[in-house]
């Protein structure tokens, strides 16, 4: 792991981030620590692979990219942490020992896709028992499915020029006759 220092350094007059050596490092931190904390120097880490090894470089900051830089480093560290107290697998994989060829064949899901096609079996058989019992008791049940129960009465009025009284009575049948069948 190679290290690298950059602090504020006096160069041609002017302040600016140069490279320090070990000593001058050694030599920063020392000061720090008989520093009280607000005239501290602080130093913000960054590491990085560089041509196959870690380079890890602590640059000086003011104390406002400190604390911006701290900030979002103790919440990288803290999901680190948690994170190495899980496994990550991929449901790709068996399961050693057992005839499972891979994790997704026997984890359970919200998603229940046997059920969803039964679902739609059972619903178009009964539309095909709706048309051959009566020709308008399809078009009833979707007004049902629609949410429609109460105002379907006059648009079934008008387009069968039917009375209420009819339309009711005709409910009454589509009601019994779906909840005897299904």
């Amino acid at each position: 792991m190679k290290f690298t220092y950059l602090v504020y350094k006096q160069v041609n007059g002017v302040r600016q981030l140069a490279t320090a050596t070990q000593e001058e490092w050694d030599a920063i931190l020392k000061e720090n620590r008989r520093l009280p904390l607000e005239r501290r120097r602080l130093f913000v880490k960054d590491c990085f692979e560089d041509g196959g090894e870690l380079d890890c470089m602590y640059i000086e900051a003011n104390a406002a990219e400190y604390r911006e830089w701290n900030s979002k480093n103790t919440i990288n560290q803290k999901k680190r942490k948690i994170g190495m107290s899980y496994t990550h697998q991929s449901l790709d994989t068996g399961v050693p020992d057992t005839d499972v060829e891979a994790l997704h064949e026997c984890v359970p899901s919200g998603f229940n896709l046997e059920g969803v096609v039964a679902d739609q079996v059972l619903m178009e058989e009964l539309k095909c028992a709706l048309r051959a019992w009566k020709p308008w008791a399809e078009e009833l049940m979707d007004l049902y499915m629609a949410g429609a129960k109460r105002s379907c009465t006059s648009v079934l009025c008008k387009k069968y020029r039917l009375s209420d009284r009819a339309v009711q009575k005709r409910k009454v049948a589509f009601e019994k006759f779906v909840l005897g069948k299904h």
